[in-house]
């Protein structure tokens, strides 16, 4: 098993060094890191409107009258309606940071590509119109192709010094903005050229084109079943030896996941089944305590293990797990680099993916509601705010205690060598003490 050590360090620290050094890459991530607090704030509202107590609902319809929902939905619609015009202008801004660039320019030339690319709605009392169709999550891949193409010709541009010089003196304010406007017309008359062209053809737009030939081939893969392996396996291999792999791994994911919130809101908006199982809050009911699912290690270290050692640790790391953080146990039991919890540490995550996925295919746990709330939300309340309602929990519940279980064979190996460790301490200690 340590062979197995060595060889996923040899061949993943190389790897995740290279993820975790890449300009475009950490730019998306900071990205999407940086609109969750608009996606919780829009969530807040969100919980209010649709919170699934018939009591509740009757309530505020009594209390604030029939419309009531729709005043909330407003702050909805400002945020999860519009993702994909925060996303064109985020992705461009982070990665033009990575780059050294003007970033707010940059930012605003990526927007203002994606709206001469998005396509018009008519109305016959208000005529040419932009609608929610392409502007939420739909467009969420268009937008970040649009940012990271605007910061490679705003980029080709200033390594070329192709820009217009102003005269000395000139405030910096000022000499960045003309500066962007050789770089800025030959970006914003390309978005224009190519909606040109995709209206020739029979997708009619770069939108459509995109989404159908790339983005709905990727989401199905990433938010099936077996993607939702793949994903929680990266991540858990890559803990296992010492890499701190959530973001990275889930920054690849997040927009698929993202695009399967918002269809869930809309459809719970309008009364309608929710479509999806595979949103991100799905999976922050599997990380109980953090990766590895450690919260049911603590809870097998802390009803059947006998060495002070382990003991210890998982008194320290009790009340962290409980909000989802596990570095205490993951470096103190340890987990991280040892052969006996690989197993374990990378197995019980599928299995709750597995448990998961398939009572809420089945109907007997409700699907994610689309209500993003922050990672440290203890297991069981987020069960219950993720479906809303007690399914959520319960589901949670049963799967700590087969996460136990799956951990406690291999949690009495080390508690047994361990246990041995301190009693031949114990005996060499009493025997010093008897020699004096």
């Amino acid at each position: 098993m340590s062979k197995v050590i060595t060889i996923l360090e040899d061949k993943l620290v190389p790897v995740a060094a290279w993820i975790a050094q890449n300009k475009y890459i950490n730019g998306i991530r900071r990205a999407f890191i940086m609109m969750m607090p608009l996606l919780m704030i829009g969530s807040i509202f969100l919980m209010i409107s649709a919170f699934p107590l018939p009591a509740y609902q009757r309530g505020m319809t009594n209390l604030f009258g029939e419309g009531w929902k729709n005043v909330l939905d407003i702050p909805v619609s400002a945020t999860f309606s519009l993702i994909a015009l925060y996303v064109a202008f985020l992705v461009a801004q982070q990665l033009a940071k990575q780059f050294d660039l003007d970033s707010i320019a940059v930012g605003l030339l990526s927007l203002a590509s994606f709206l001469i690319l998005t396509p018009l709605g008519h109305s016959t009392e208000h005529g040419a119109v932009i609608t929610f169709d392409w502007l939420g999550s739909k467009g969420m891949f268009v937008a970040m192709v649009i940012g990271v193409i605007t910061v490679k010709i705003f980029q080709f541009f200033v390594n070329r010094n192709i820009l217009v010089k102003m005269p000395d003196g000139v405030p910096p304010e000022v000499i960045k903005s003309f500066e962007a406007l050789i770089p800025g017309t030959v970006i914003l008359g390309a978005a224009l050229i190519l909606r040109l062209l995709m209206m020739q053809t029979e997708y009619g737009t770069i939108h459509d084109f995109v989404y159908r030939m790339l983005a709905l081939p990727l989401k199905s893969l990433g938010t099936s079943y077996i993607g939702s392996i793949f994903t929680v396996f990266a991540i858990s291999i890559l803990w296992s030896v010492g890499i701190n792999s959530g973001s990275m791994v889930n920054g690849f994911v997040r927009p698929f996941w993202l695009e399967n919130q918002v269809e869930n809101i809309a459809a719970l908006q309008a009364g309608q089944p929710l479509p999806h199982v595979i949103t991100e809050q799905f999976f922050d009911m599997v990380w109980m305590g953090g990766a590895g699912v450690t919260l049911s290690l603590l809870l097998a270290i802390l009803i059947f293990a006998k060495s002070k050692h382990i003991r210890s640790v998982g008194a320290i790391g009790a009340i962290p797990g409980i909000f989802n953080i596990n570095e205490p146990i993951l470096f103190g039991l340890p987990i991280i680099l040892n052969p006996i919890m690989l197993i374990p540490f990378n197995l019980v995550a599928m299995v709750m993916v597995t448990t998961q996925y398939i009572t809420m295919n089945l109907g007997i746990v409700s699907k994610p509601l689309g209500i993003a709330f922050p990672w440290p939300t203890p297991a069981i309340i987020s069960g219950f705010i993720t479906v809303g309602d007690i399914s959520g929990a319960l589901i949670q519940i049963v799967n700590l205690i087969i996460g136990a279980m799956i951990y406690l064979p291999f949690l009495r190996i080390i508690d047994k060598a361990s246990k041995k460790e301190e009693d031949e301490m114990e005996r060499l200690e009493k025997l010093e003490k008897e020699g004096k």
